[in-house]
């Protein structure tokens, strides 16, 4: 049990804390680089520019889930893209949206580090032909947030060869032909909110950029190999499906508890057979187990990645003691796929709402992966690395969820081979948080 007393949410960022950035957004500058560690507030700065940006705006994400949990909708059936390596120079933008295409302003993409070049250029193709503007994404103003540094693009040996002979240097977004074009104005978010001690935001700066790595290594692994923190029951974190799967299934099959089955329910376009799913369409849940909320309360009785344990379950609602609070009553939820549009009458561009997925909001949290981590703010946290991390920038999105190193534990010690670093990304990211030339950066020239 986790008696401890704690706070379990954080107050928000206030939004004004990003006047300055929303205010360079504002100016026209043709594209927006937005980049910044773990718990800089680039998700409170996406809200903060949602809701100042004005009616002009559409708001992307490269992944399903991650549209889902943004509130917009996947480049690829924005764009009628195939959802394999492209040559840009063969896209056609669909017809259909065309006449969206020439009325927007602003297009923002988050989690910038997946996206291959290849689809930022077939972006910026689509645009230029639908609005018959040579310039640059046509004109329009591209706005791209994330960390280079965190989970890279999934792409294979064989289609980085196939890059290469399209005449790319890497698979990142960065190596877009389109931002040889255009300097993109730049937005370093080095303010970490989530951490506050100072030593410990330190070391993750450290493992995050590759500098100083066997010192942060030893004064983590100083902190934190140890047996959890008393009275806390973390989550951990693992690289793979399968050790979770193993973690949360040995945790279900130690409670005597009957438990219930949740179905979930779709509507409109919405496949369950092939969309990645928030929570599984069957989720099967046990009074006694530990679960974690995937989805924000609106009054912020809970957040995303907020962890407690299920006290009582009815038909349709489950009953959640959360770490550090009380007892909290979730239903189900519903998340939305939305598509944009253009609506003449009111001049803007509108998000339509073509299907919805209902179900509870809470997935098993024993363990979690650290992709499905990303993003998240956790108070205890046990990191299972096992075989070690197998991505760049996995390590130092495992170890960035906690907020401190009180609520942080290892299962092994860290190893100089868990933190894997993309040279040209550690390269190129100091030269965009330096003021230093991006693109000798990207190709990772030595006097980048």
């Amino acid at each position: 049990m986790n008696d401890t007393a704690s706070p379990p949410i954080r107050p928000p960022i206030p939004a004004d804390a990003f006047a300055g950035p929303l205010a360079l957004v504002g100016s026209g500058a043709p594209v927006v680089m937005v980049l910044g560690g773990a718990g800089t507030g680039k998700t409170t700065f996406l809200h903060a520019l949602r809701k100042h940006g004005g009616g002009r705006q559409a708001f992307l994400a490269p992944t399903g889930v991650a549209a889902l949990q943004l509130g917009g909708q996947t480049i690829h059936s924005f764009f009628g893209l195939p959802p394999r390596l492209m040559d840009p120079d063969q896209v056609r933008p669909r017809t259909q949206k065309r006449t969206l295409m020439k009325k927007l302003e602003r297009l923002v993409i988050d989690e910038i580090s997946m996206v291959r070049a290849d689809v930022l250029d077939a972006v910026d193709r689509s645009l230029r032909i639908a609005r018959g503007n040579p310039e640059p994404f046509g004109g329009v103003q591209v706005v791209l947030v994330g960390d280079f540094l965190q989970l890279p693009p999934v792409v294979p040996m064989a289609e980085r060869e196939i890059l290469g002979h399209l005449g790319y240097e890497g698979p990142f977004a960065f190596d877009a032909r389109v931002l040889r074009e255009v300097e993109p104005a730049r937005l370093p978010f080095l303010q970490v909110y989530r951490q506050t001690d100072d030593a410990f935001v330190g070391h993750l700066a450290e493992l995050r950029t590759g500098r100083s790595v066997g010192d942060a290594i030893a004064a983590i692994n100083a902190a934190s190999h140890r047996d959890h923190r008393a009275g806390r029951t973390p989550v951990v974190l693992a690289p793979t499906n399968a050790r979770v799967d193993a973690y949360n299934r040995r945790g279900m099959e130690a409670l005597y508890d009957d438990g219930r089955l949740f179905e979930g329910k779709s509507e409109g376009e919405f496949d369950l057979a092939n969309d990645r799913l928030p929570v599984p369409e069957t989720l099967a849940l046990k009074v006694g187990a530990r679960v974690m909320t995937v989805r924000n309360h609106p009054e912020r009785q809970w957040v995303n990645g907020s962890v407690g344990t299920i006290t009582g379950l009815a038909p349709d609602r489950a009953y959640v003691r959360l770490d550090g609070a009380g007892i909290v009553e979730i239903e189900r939820t519903s998340w939305e796929r939305i598509r944009y549009d253009w609506d003449e009458a009111t001049g803007k561009v509108a998000a339509k709402v073509v299907g919805s997925y209902t179900q509870l909001p809470l997935v098993p949290a024993w363990a979690v992966t650290v992709h499905k981590a990303q993003g998240l703010t956790l108070e205890d946290v046990r990191i299972d690395f096992d075989a070690g991390a197998f991505a760049a920038g996995q390590a130092y999105v495992a170890l960035s969820r906690a907020r401190s190193l009180e609520g942080l534990s290892l299962a092994r010690p860290l190893r100089a081979s868990d933190i894997r670093i993309d040279r040209r990304v550690a390269a190129f990211t100091a030269a965009f948080e330096g003021n230093g030339n991006l693109m000798t950066a990207a190709r990772g020239l030595d006097d980048a």
